[in-house]
């Protein structure tokens, strides 16, 4: 805790500084001034949470100067000191509620003593703050994401929560105007707990400088909704004002993002409507570019022509692995679809579904290796479905057809019974009883002549094939930082966790937390 002594005598405010051992009581900074006035701007300067003070001084008295420190750190305690016994003084030091009031001669057990009864009441002050602070922010949470559903559903809340923030900031009206905005992120990269209350500390900052208010809640991981509103009519300029400055705050980290703003509305109903707005917007933002900001009531475009026919051209061009078509079409494909708010993100996706299980089905038909991008459907679903934006679900089909074409390129056919070895291991390497037996009958071999047949034709063990098409799998997962080790071992066949981490550093050279962290460096 800071201190600051105010005293018009320098022999008073050094012998204090230097007669007690500030250190031991819990005060770890002390700072002087000379007078009232010095010691206004001593406490601006420093922000003490203790002002040890004489009563009278030249040029301002104590009891003026807390007067005024009282307007800009209200929550600081003062302790009078006087060599006058002034009952006035004494009254007014009681009406501002200074902690103690100590007569001169000063008895240094006496001062410590005060000191010690301030910082008691310092510190109450600051836990009463955090309280009621952490209180506001959850009720203004909690009335955020209520504002999300129909107001039908959470009328009663609403009206509720409403009443309190309202009569917090003495006004019935202060939802005349109001609009919604969304902040979505792309969740593989996640802000940091704190993120979105501090966003939103900044955000409330900056706009209070315009009358206007901010109440914020995340509605599920990496969306944070936020309802801006006044008492006073604004426009789609007050609109930009507020996106143009989230965007200048987003720019700043790390992190991938769309922004959405829904219709200005008037009245804390109509809050569902533009929230709604929003909500349909941020789906149109993902033809764009992470970083786009879409705001309804401005001038959409809805580029591009409907993709429908290019996709029934792929299908073929992929069946005949025609390099020319596949590239000439993608290039179409992407034209197509960037930027075009008209399509719906449901039909595009299940349209690049359709496409990425035709690849790994053409890949199985022809017996093609397996390329470390998606070896199964369910693989390729999960691959595609996280995909944030068009750019990079558009992006992850074309290394899946790059591979496909230059895997055929590259073709030398492979025994066919090493072929079906792989291809079983391929779907069932996550069952941690997978065995030598169970993948030779699956071959129709015996068990000896499947090990030989394979380390004949691979150069490998099958059970080194197994460890290490598991262990790759493994990586591929721990790159996801949403993904525990102890999953990720269950996940590619491991029943123990350390054997798991055992083999896993074996294998890599790394365990796999330090593998993650090595990932997760820019």
């Amino acid at each position: 805790m800071k201190l600051l002594i105010v005293d018009d005598e320098a022999l008073t405010r050094n012998g204090l500084a230097a007669s007690i051992n500030w250190m031991k009581l819990g005060i770890d900074e002390v700072c002087q001034a000379s007078d009232g006035l010095d010691g206004c701007q001593a406490a601006a300067l420093h922000k003490p949470d203790i002002i040890l003070s004489d009563v009278r001084m030249p040029r301002m008295s104590g009891i003026d100067m807390l007067e005024r420190i009282r307007q800009f750190l209200p929550d600081s305690v003062f302790i009078f000191m006087s060599g006058f016994s002034d009952k006035e003084y004494l009254k007014a030091a009681i009406r501002l509620q200074a902690v103690s009031y100590v007569e001169k001669p000063l008895d240094l057990a006496e001062i410590r003593e005060a000191v010690q009864t301030a910082i008691a009441r310092k510190k109450a002050i600051d836990e009463s703050r955090s309280a009621e602070s952490f209180s506001d922010s959850a009720a203004a949470s909690r009335l955020a994401l209520s504002l999300t559903l129909p107001y039908s559903t959470s009328s009663e809340q609403v009206e509720s929560l409403s009443r309190s923030y309202c009569r917090k900031y003495g006004s019935a009206d202060l939802f005349h105007a109001a609009f919604t905005v969304i902040l979505l992120a792309d969740e593989r990269r996640p802000f940091h707990a704190s993120y979105p209350e501090e966003l939103t500390a900044a955000l409330h900052d900056y706009i209070r400088n315009f009358h206007m208010h901010v109440i914020s809640g995340e509605k599920r991981s990496g969306m944070i909704v936020f309802h801006l509103f006044r008492k006073d009519d604004f426009s789609l300029t007050t609109v930009r004002m507020v996106t143009d400055y989230l965007q200048k705050l987003l720019a700043e980290q790390n992190l991938s993002w769309y922004l959405a703003a829904g219709t200005i509305v008037s009245g804390i109903r109509g809050l569902y409507e533009s929230y709604s707005s929003a909500v349909i917007a941020l789906q149109q933002c993902f033809f764009c570019p992470p970083g786009t900001c879409l705001i309804v009531g401005d001038e959409i475009p809805a580029s591009g022509q409907d993709p429908q026919d290019i996709y029934e051209q792929l299908f073929p061009a992929i069946r005949n692995a025609d390099r020319q078509a596949i590239e000439s079409l993608t290039g179409e494909l992407f034209r197509a679809v960037s930027g075009n708010t008209a399509l719906m993100r449901a039909s595009v996706m299940s349209a690049y579904y359709q496409l990425a299980s035709l690849i790994l089905e053409q890949r199985r038909q022809r017996q093609l290796p397996g390329s470390g991008l998606q070896s199964t459907s369910e693989e390729a679903l999960i691959s595609l479905n996280q995909s944030f934006s068009f750019p990079e679900l558009h992006a992850l089909l074309g290394e899946m057809l790059g591979s496909y074409l230059q895997d055929i390129e590259n073709y030398v056919p492979e025994n066919s019974s090493v072929y079906l070895i792989k291809n079983y291991i391929r779907s069932h390497y996550a069952d941690p009883s997978l065995s030598t037996k169970e993948i030779s009958d699956y071959a129709n071999l015996s068990a000896s002549y499947a090990c030989t047949v394979f380390k004949n034709e691979t150069g490998q063990t099958l059970n080194q094939f197994l460890t290490e098409y598991r262990l790759d799998k493994a990586r591929e997962l721990l790159a996801d930082p949403r993904n525990n080790i102890a999953e990720v071992a269950s996940r590619v066949g491991y029943n123990d966790s350390n054997y798991f981490g055992k083999a896993f550093k074996k294998h890599t050279g790394l365990s796999p937390s330090e593998y993650r962290e090595s990932r997760q460096k820019p």
